[in-house]
């Protein structure tokens, strides 16, 4: 048997080391693009979630002036027909009556908050209950063919 040594020169050495610093560089590199784009993802998504709520805060204010307006109207309605009839000549700009139910939506982009409350009896709490209310989602239309 012979035994042969296998002998690496200075050479081989160096080129070791620049294979594995040029492996650290690119996995740095990868990983700074990679928390970028999370960075980037991450603060669109707090944007459009903080626009969200404040759409919300926006609906519950046109509730509180919806309920302000059930207010005024109660004092001078003696039936709930004439009640109802109240209601729909004073409801704030935007709104819709139909029955007892009033509806009004509030955009945002491609999103649409679409609200509906029914009125509840006259002089009982509360004056007015959700029936509806959802954040519908646009989708922009493809172009692509299957």
């Amino acid at each position: 048997m012979n035994k042969r040594k296998v002998a690496l020169g200075p050479g081989a050495a160096s080129l070791i080391l620049i294979v594995v610093i040029l492996s650290l560089c690119m996995l740095a590199m990868l990983t700074t693009i990679g928390s970028r784009n999370d960075y980037s993802l991450a603060s669109r998504s707090a944007e459009m979630i903080t626009r969200v709520y404040d759409l919300q805060g926006q609906t519950e204010r046109k509730m509180a002036e919806l309920d302000a307006v059930l207010v005024k109207c109660q004092k001078d309605a003696g039936s709930m027909e004439a009640y109802l009839e109240q209601v729909g000549k004073n409801l704030p700009e935007g709104m819709e009556i139909n029955g007892d139910l009033v509806s009004w939506t509030e955009p945002l982009d491609n999103r649409t908050m679409n609200c509906e409350v029914r009125i509840l009896e006259m002089g009982k709490l509360p004056r007015a209950e959700w029936v509806n209310y959802r954040l519908k989602v646009d989708e922009p239309e493809d172009d692509w063919e299957w």
